[in-house]
């Protein structure tokens, strides 16, 4: 099941994880004006407040099967005025992009189901313009196959864990890909 999150002033800290490099805190981000909006009307970002890529509002994908990790990345995109879409394997993460296009993609590589190798394959066969548009995001920095795929793409690579910031500086490289 795939769960689409929207911009909203969020507050929000993963301690549990051993070595957790994730630390949001996005409750500056909301305004009165944009807390009485109705639901689904998204409020302006402020100038400047969407780090990374072309400082535009993007769609993202998110797929990865650690629902605390998956949380808090969405949270971290969301209160950068992102909308998430999750997924927590490939199966789910392709009916996403069946039924709608996204400006990024973030992936993890080890999943059931359908792990992020063959979700690129599948997701390229149908939608060839995505294959710019991934971020690889996974823990398994040793291993070979892992690399010759990413070495085989040319893939933007973020190796768990990881900062925010990190996250953001490959969306700009993403956003480089692009032109």
């Amino acid at each position: 099941m795939t769960r689409t999150l929207e911009p909203r002033a969020i507050s929000y800290r993963d301690d549990r994880a051993a070595g957790s490099a994730v630390d949001v805190d996005a409750s500056s981000y909301g305004t009165p004006e944009a807390s009485e909006k109705k639901p689904g009307v998204l409020p302006t970002p402020p100038e400047g407040s969407l780090p990374g890529g072309n400082g535009q509002q993007l769609k993202v994908l998110l797929l990865d099967d650690d629902e605390d990790f998956r949380e808090a990345i969405s949270l971290s995109l969301v209160s950068n005025y992102h909308l998430v879409t999750e997924a927590p394997n490939g199966v789910e993460g392709l009916r996403a992009v069946m039924k709608d296009t996204f400006d990024l993609i973030i992936c993890d590589m080890m999943m059931p189901k359908l792990g992020g190798e063959m979700f690129y394959w599948a997701v390229t066969r149908v939608r060839p313009a995505a294959r710019l548009r991934f971020i690889f995001v996974t823990g398994h920095k040793n291993d070979p196959k892992v690399q010759h795929f990413f070495e085989r793409i040319h893939a933007t690579v973020l190796y768990k864990p990881f900062t925010i910031e990190a996250l953001h500086a490959a969306n700009r490289e993403v956003d480089r890909k692009l032109r």
